[in-house]
């Protein structure tokens, strides 16, 4: 293929889309053959010779489509849930663009490559500039806070231990939305950085978490619970990363999801084979700490993408243990659709294997505006302001990515 600007583009800065641990890797990716597009109404196919309607299952025409020999990259949008959790479901009254469930586009040999990313800057205009002040957000403070009481009511109860609660976002549309996507992954790299162009709207992604990779009949989920910035100080910085890897109330909340993930793994893999291969791990980046953990599995024989994603769908770190009541809660009281936010953002080789990540510091980018949404996992011990706090802070650095800090 030949280095022009890309249509889409996956950045891995080391033990992400592409399992590198060196310098950082781009995935470029031109034109697609053809795309898949899944709303709850049948799914379709679109390509130069027109259009298709599948009723065959999204996901399975998804992995099949792969293994004819194309690449497939694109998003699970986190409503899907309404698909692979049985009684569940999130409100179609909600606020917000009604995007595809599911959304890929499919490559073929020539359609993409890898580089070096430094080599992707040559093609892209450098003007990309940040979304205006102020952003319009749907939730204010003394509404959050009640949210945050109502999480606290289920969590007295016995309903849950967590509950991840967002707020919405609106800003004014990315400049250039591909040179902005470059300058928010050298403001902080990740293994999981991703920018899908799509008709009407770009997808915009700075994740650093592992969903779900596949390789062979190993399959590995590395959730992320616990944050602390970084600091300029060596010293000070070494302590605080320490101080994050002890913090009881930071465990505690990893502890959970590591739970929920063997839980859900536990659905699909041989007895027996699921381990918790890391935990607690504080890993750096370059404006904050993660602590992340990691529990993996062999997958059952016969065990297919679709049953996959029903077993393990979505993240349990963007919902709640437990989960179902989670969702639950969720859908009560957040007033927006999540849409890709909260998802999984998925690349499918035609080998087989494949490595998801969790939508998180994910946003939607069209000519109306550009969408993110901001929150954090609420427990019993959560403080109303200081989680009120930590959002606008998140937002209000998205308008300058020179300076940002995504906590």
């Amino acid at each position: 293929m030949k280095l022009d600007r890309p249509r889409s583009l996956l950045i891995d800065s080391g033990g992400g889309w592409f399992d590198s641990n060196c310098s950082a890797t781009a995935g470029i990716f031109g034109d697609p053959a053809f795309t898949l597009c899944f709303s709850g109404d049948g799914t379709r196919v679109f390509s130069d010779s027109g259009e298709e309607t599948f009723s065959e299952d999204p996901l399975s025409l998804v992995e099949k489509l792969a293994a004819d020999g194309y690449t497939a990259l694109g998003y699970i949008s986190y409503d899907y849930l309404s698909y692979t959790t049985p009684g569940i479901a999130t409100s179609d009254a909600k606020q917000g663009d009604r995007l595809p469930f599911l959304f890929f586009h499919f490559y073929e040999k020539d359609g993409f490559c890898t580089a070096p990313w430094e080599e992707v800057l040559s093609a892209v205009p450098q003007h990309g500039t940040s979304p205006g002040l102020p952003p319009h957000s749907n939730t204010e403070r003394e509404e959050y806070a009640r949210k945050i009481s109502a999480i606290k009511d289920h969590i007295a109860a016995g309903d849950v231990y967590q509950v991840n609660l967002s707020r919405k976002f609106r800003f004014e549309p990315l400049g250039e939305p591909l040179s902005w996507f470059l300058d928010f992954y050298r403001a902080q790299p990740v293994p999981f950085a991703a920018f899908i162009g799509f008709p009407g709207f770009e997808l915009v992604s700075g994740s650093m978490e592992l969903f779900l990779k596949k390789r062979g009949d190993i399959i590995t989920t590395r959730p992320i619970k616990g944050t602390v910035r970084r600091d300029p100080d060596p010293r000070r910085d070494r302590e605080l990363a320490e101080a994050l890897g002890k913090k009881p109330k930071e465990r505690a909340e990893n502890l959970m999801i590591v739970d929920l993930m063997r839980n859900d793994l536990g659905r699909i893999c041989g007895y027996g084979s699921i381990g918790v291969r890391e935990l607690f791990t504080v890993r750096p980046y370059s404006t904050l700490f993660q602590m992340e953990s990691e529990i993996s599995g062999r997958l059952r024989s016969g065990v297919g993408l679709s049953q996959i994603i029903a077993s393990t769908f979505p993240p349990g770190s963007v919902t709640g243990a437990p989960k179902r009541e989670a969702i639950r809660i969720i859908d009560s009281l957040e007033p927006h659709k999540r849409g890709p936010y909260c998802g999984a953002i998925c690349l499918f080789p035609p080998d087989g294997d494949f490595t998801m990540s969790v939508a998180i510091r994910t946003g939607v980018n069209s000519s109306e505006g550009a969408d993110f949404w901001f929150g954090g996992g609420i427990v019993w011990d959560s403080k109303a302001d200081e989680e009120y706090g930590e959002t606008e802070l998140k937002a209000k650095a998205l308008t300058s990515v020179a300076s940002l800090r995504m906590l």
